[in-house]
């Protein structure tokens, strides 16, 4: 398996079709179950941080960006085999409808994702030669929840990840399709990621690029959970 080269976006890497629809339900449940969890936690009373987010000038001089600061709560969860890991945890990021948790180094990593997604990506990366097949990875998740707001699907504004985030960006969509938006200067790149997608950022499209998710049209009728939108983002260091 191989990723297509985006043209004119030097380190832009996507494949449509990289999880099957079987393999997208299973992680779906997963993460919706982990949005249930964060969301539990966090109503226990966690406290209330600021967390700084460093943004390109580039960015911040956008119309529509992420602000510079967000707020978070610092969350433990008990996985399977009695496994604590922890997070941090954004009930509201970027924009209304957003929510998102940040899992830093392996052993904060939940269980579907340590035995479910990064063996595969893993390989991924390496058969591009971003890294070699022995080489020892410290893996993050961050793990996008997006909900209705103002009768649309909420999106991710522009924005630039930061560094301490990764070296690659692996976006892998499960649930519902989305468009991302990619730009430099007046250089603008939209790509449809249907669900089972992976997009994965690197070099220069990783840190000269800013790049959004556009915010969708709601599904009619009343929606079966308050998530209706899942990505879930690994970087490596």
């Amino acid at each position: 398996m191989s990723l297509q080269r985006v043209p004119h976006v030097p380190g832009l890497l996507f494949d449509p079709t990289y999880f099957a629809p079987v393999a997208c339900a299973g992680l779906l449940a997963h993460a919706l179950r982990l949005y249930e969890r964060l969301e539990a936690a966090v109503g226990k009373g966690g406290a209330s941080e600021r967390a700084r987010i460093p943004q390109p000038a580039y960015v911040r001089s956008a119309d529509h960006n992420l602000a510079s600061e967000e707020h978070f709560a610092r969350v433990t969860l008990t996985e399977a085999q009695g496994r604590t890991i922890r997070a941090e945890y954004f009930p509201r990021y970027g924009e209304d409808g957003h929510s998102l948790g940040y899992f830093q180094r392996d052993a904060n990593l939940p269980n579907f994702v340590r035995d479910e997604l990064v063996p595969g990506v893993h390989g991924l990366v390496a058969s591009e030669g971003l890294v070699t097949p022995e080489q020892e990875l410290t893996w993050k998740l961050t793990a996008n929840f997006y909900r209705r707001a103002n009768g649309r699907v909420a999106g991710f504004p522009f924005h630039v990840d930061i560094p301490s985030n990764g070296v690659v960006t692996m976006i892998l969509n499960v649930q519902r399709e989305a468009r991302f938006q990619i730009a430099k200067g007046g250089a603008v790149t939209d790509i449809a990621l249907p669900v089972g997608a992976l997009l994965l950022l690197s070099g220069e499209s990783r840190y000269e690029w800013k790049h959004r998710v556009l915010p969708s049209d709601a599904p009619a009728g009343f929606p079966v959970h308050p998530v209706e939108r899942v990505s879930l983002v690994l970087g490596y260091q």
